[in-house]
């Protein structure tokens, strides 16, 4: 609950602490004296927008601050949790709200510097504000949904699960649509992909066999002066009596018994240099015998090599480059052949997936048919105690298209007169029959209705009678599993406060600020007169806000 809100330099309020306690909070005072600043205080700390025309001041900072004690396990402990805005040994919420003078605002939690929408966010945990003429969530159609699973306890079994199966079912779909878009994009490509794989694999690449050919041919075309440079060498190296040779077997004879480590290893470099010679010529004769000029030979090479450069020119720049192309090229055209297997795959899964949410919606669907006649039952019930016994209330579950919440679409039909077809709530409700109605679902939802904080700006606004009477037992009602805090102008919902705290305004130095301050039992006695009878209250009306105060009390 809402324990404190400290306010400075906002509007007409120089500095303001007001304390809240459990039950019925009523907060009144005369019109202009700041109540609904107040209310629009709570706002801000839930992430309404900050306009820099609240400021009082311009030379010093605007500041809203809310302490809110928690309940340990809660749902709003566990997301503060979540949020890493909660440790163990924290027993409050502190939200701070402040904008500069230059217009900047700067939200804390518990110390932690976090954004409106975060704000926001804990709004959904932590407090409902219903101000004047605007009836936000309940009215608003894109929540009956979720007002009404909140009363079955199946449905909140189930959602999970449906979620899931709806959220696996999208998935597939959209795989689905992603192959099917690449398959035809691969079969645009196919014929050219077959047509660079028939090149490549009609080259039958060998990787160096660039070079070889290279070498080859280079032979070829210098084979007269290879020729004569090998009769060259074999003159100088094998002539008879005079080759190089002769002339190292010489060198061998020459150095043969001489004991000298010198000379011994000089004899092994010559005897090396002998046999190396030696088995060139053997190979010098092969030469000349196995190998000769062929100019179809060349011919061949040449159209090879220009074959190969062409295949490098296209796929890479080397052979080894153009065949990891090649099985590139075979990957790709294997992937479309597997895109037909993964489509029909995702298409049976799909199938399940669909068959599983189908079924887990149609169990949410029957759960809230139930649910809303039970609702139903319930609301009627809380609408005839307040003054509205001719009401009918209708709640209609329609299919709708597929969604992660399920195939239902819920709307609150209401019909004020007898014999008048409902339509939706939202769309015909006047502002007192509104008010009531939000009383009676919030009264009807209290036990599952999470938010422990509820506001009303002026909720019996447009009310009066015995209609009032009931709404005021209603607010007492709610009081009973949330903290209610109530703006009102009504000393009939006044007396039934269990604090009443009144606004004022008051001239100082030239200065209009607010003032607030709670009221003990005759104070409030005064200030129900005034209720009732305006500034000049008389003894009459003094003892007509006693007698309702009592009343109230003993009816406690």
């Amino acid at each position: 609950m809402l324990r404190e809100l400290y306010i400075k330099n906002m509007v007409l309020i120089d500095e303001l602490r007001l304390q809240f306690g459990a039950g019925l909070n009523v907060l009144t005072g005369e019109t202009g004296t700041g109540k609904s600043i107040v209310v629009d205080c709570m706002e801000l700390l839930v992430g309404e927008r900050f306009n820099s025309d609240v400021i009082r001041s311009h030379d010093q900072k605007c500041l809203v601050e809310g302490v809110f004690e928690v309940m340990p396990d809660s749902p709003l402990t566990q997301f503060l949790q979540e949020k890493n805005l909660w440790e163990d040994e924290d027993e409050l919420l502190i939200i701070c709200r402040e904008i500069t003078p230059q217009g900047r605002s700067i939200n804390r939690v518990n110390g932690h510097t976090v954004t409106a929408a975060m704000l926001r966010n804990l709004a959904e945990y932590l407090v409902d504000i219903h101000m004047q003429n605007d009836n936000q969530q309940v009215l608003n159609p894109r929540f009956h949904r979720q007002f009404l699973d909140s009363l079955s306890s199946e449905v909140r079994e189930i959602l999970p699960r449906l979620e899931k199966a709806y959220h696996e079912w999208q998935t597939t779909m959209n795989r689905i649509e992603e192959l099917r878009a690449l398959k035809e994009q691969k079969a645009r490509d196919l014929d050219f992909i077959e047509y660079q794989i028939g090149e490549i694999e009609s080259a039958a690449l060998v990787e160096g066999e660039d070079e070889e050919l290279l070498a080859e041919r280079a032979r070829l075309l210098n084979w007269e002066k290879l020729l004569n440079t090998l009769s060259q060498v074999d003159n100088l190296v094998f002539e008879d009596g005079n080759g190089a040779l002769v002339r190292l077997a010489q060198a061998r004879q020459a150095l043969l018994g001489i004991d000298d480590s010198f000379f011994t290893e000089l004899a092994a470099v010559i005897d090396e240099a002998y046999y190396m010679l030696e088995d060139i010529k053997p190979r010098i004769a092969r030469f000349r015998d196995e190998e000769e000029y062929d100019p179809v030979r060349l011919e061949v090479i040449e159209e090879r090599l220009q074959l190969l450069n062409k295949i490098k020119r296209k796929y890479g720049g080397t052979i080894a480059a153009a065949s990891d192309y090649l099985m590139e090229l075979k990957n790709q055209r294997r992937s479309l052949e597997d895109l037909e297997y993964q489509t029909r795959e995702l298409e049976e899964r799909k199938q399940e997936r669909w068959k599983e949410y189908r079924e887990l919606a149609a169990g949410v669907s029957s759960f809230r048919h139930q649910a809303a006649r039970a609702l139903e039952a319930r609301i009627e019930e809380e609408l005839a105690q307040l003054s509205m016994p001719g009401v009918t209330f209708r709640i209609d579950v329609n299919p709708a298209a597929p969604t992660a919440a399920g195939i239902d679409e819920v709307v609150f039909q209401f019909s004020a007169n007898p014999g008048e077809a409902p339509r939706p709530i939202n769309k015909i409700a006047s502002g007192g029959e509104s008010s009531r109605f939000i009383l009676a679902l919030k009264t009807a939802l209290a036990d599952v209705y999470r938010v422990p904080v509820l506001v009303f700006d002026e909720i019996d606004a447009g009310v009066g009678g015995q209609a009032l009477l009931q709404v005021g037992a209603r607010l007492q009602k709610l009081s009973r599993n949330h903290q209610v805090i109530l703006v009102t102008h009504s000393p009939q919902i006044a007396c039934l406060a269990d604090s009443h705290q009144q606004l004022e305004k008051v001239y100082e130095s030239g200065e209009t600020r607010v003032t607030a301050r709670v009221l003990d039992f005759e104070g409030r006695v005064v200030e129900l007169s005034r209720m009732l009878a305006g500034d000049n209250a008389d003894g009459i009306a003094w003892e007509h806000a006693r007698q309702m105060l009592m009343n109230a009390c003993n009816n406690r």
